[in-house]
């Protein structure tokens, strides 16, 4: 019988969906089990409920650590923090305990893998992205903006110089995956993982063993079902909300934005914030929000732009727009057209400013509110339906 559940994330704070997603699942669960969130970065955000134990090493993100040196062994093989979560496991029955892993890249490592292994306790993986097996964790080369097609971790992969900064922080990611595939073994001692989406598990169903149990849960979104009745066709802006970075596409949803010469507000943090910013002086940038504020800002767009270059693997946000009737427009290589009832409206060739702009203006002539309703009552009768918590615990179960 399950008595307690170990959610290991990086961040004990909302950083991106991942970590929205692992805190979600500790608060969900909380009442019925005793749960422990361990992670390596630590704010005072109060998002964990107070029965959740929250235990963190408080080592921060390894890269961003001021002794380089340190911070390089820590994102390679964390040692602290492997010795950290073994005191803990000692104190429990391993029968009775299930680890549900969300992140572990930016500041635990794989060691955390290395010691739940050794101590043969129940593991389960969400696979919120796809570092796994690619050791830039998205498939996508940041020096030519555009998907990666390589063979994780081949010789043609180590040779290409596809980070965002340089070639040797590809070489430090080359180090971490080696350390991760050959001293961890995670793609073969891992034998249940949860998929969220059916292009994320194609991509990565041929990196894992034979022998997997992959079961799909749909990540847990933010509604209330007594959500006023929103008429979109009133709003006056365009939304895009998540991290600036280049392969997120941020440029291409300002570009057409203010070509058409309509309202556009980001909302987000990022290595390109700065440099749109100064770029397109029209456009409105707004820090990263609480839960509370993004949905705010979501019922008072017109629509939400996911402008995407890569994969993703199943981005919430287009999902809780949706849920609350607010149509989104997204890019056709990414995950998220798997979530829109009618892409052919809805979805728009990745990189082409000039098509983004054409299901602009479509859905500015369209029947906006009309779509709104659609969506809602669609998302009522479907993806609601689908339990979060209740799909979660069965999982855990069946370990």
């Amino acid at each position: 019988m399950i008595k307690n559940i170990i959610i290991i994330n990086d961040f004990d704070y909302i950083q991106g969906g991942a970590s929205k997603v692992a805190i979600q699942t500790a608060n969900l669960l909380c009442e019925d089990y005793n749960i422990i969130f361990f992670s390596g970065d630590s704010k005072e955000t109060n998002v964990l409920d107070s029965r959740v134990k929250n235990i963190c090493t408080n080592q921060g993100e390894a890269l961003k650590d001021k002794n380089k040196l340190r911070g390089a062994i820590n994102g390679i093989y964390n040692f602290r923090a492997k010795k950290e979560l073994e005191k803990i496991l000692k104190t429990l029955n391993k029968e009775e305990t299930i680890i549900h892993i969300h992140g572990w890249t930016k500041c635990l490592s794989s060691s955390v893998f290395d010691i739940i292994f050794k101590m043969k306790f129940k593991v389960i993986l969400t696979m919120h992205d796809y570092f796994i097996a690619c050791p830039n964790g998205g498939y996508f080369n940041y020096k030519q903006n555009k998907i990666c097609n390589k063979n994780a971790m081949s010789w043609k992969c180590i040779k290409c110089n596809c980070d965002s900064r340089n070639y040797i922080f590809k070489i430090y990611r080359i180090l971490r995956q080696l350390i991760q595939n050959k001293k961890v073994k995670i793609n073969e001692r891992i034998t249940d993982v949860i998929s969220i989406s059916d292009k994320s598990e194609e991509i990565l169903r041929k990196t894992l063993n034979k022998n997997i149990r992959i079961y799909r849960v749909y990540n847990p979104i933010d509604f209330k079902s007594n959500v006023e009745n929103i008429e979109p066709s009133n709003n006056k802006y365009y939304l895009y909300l998540g991290r600036i970075s280049k392969e997120k596409g941020v440029d291409i949803f300002c570009e057409a934005i203010e070509q058409l010469d309509l309202k556009g507000i980001v909302v987000g943090d990022g290595k390109e914030k700065n440099k749109l910013e100064k770029q397109y002086k029209k456009m409105d940038f707004v820090e990263w929000k609480s839960s509370e504020e993004v949905q705010e800002y979501i019922k008072n767009a017109k629509a939400l732009i996911f402008p995407s270059r890569w994969y993703e693997v199943a981005p919430l946000t287009i999902l809780e727009a949706q849920a609350l009737g607010i149509p989104a427009i997204v890019s056709d290589v990414s995950v998220a057209k798997e979530f829109i009832k009618n892409p052919e409206t809805f979805t728009f060739k990745s990189d082409d400013i000039k098509d983004l702009k054409e299901k602009i203006l479509l859905y500015e002539k369209s029947d906006i509110n009309h779509t709104s309703k659609e969506l809602k009552k669609i998302f009522k009768q479907e993806y609601l339906k689908l339990n979060y918590k209740d799909s979660i615990i069965r999982v855990y179960e069946e370990i």
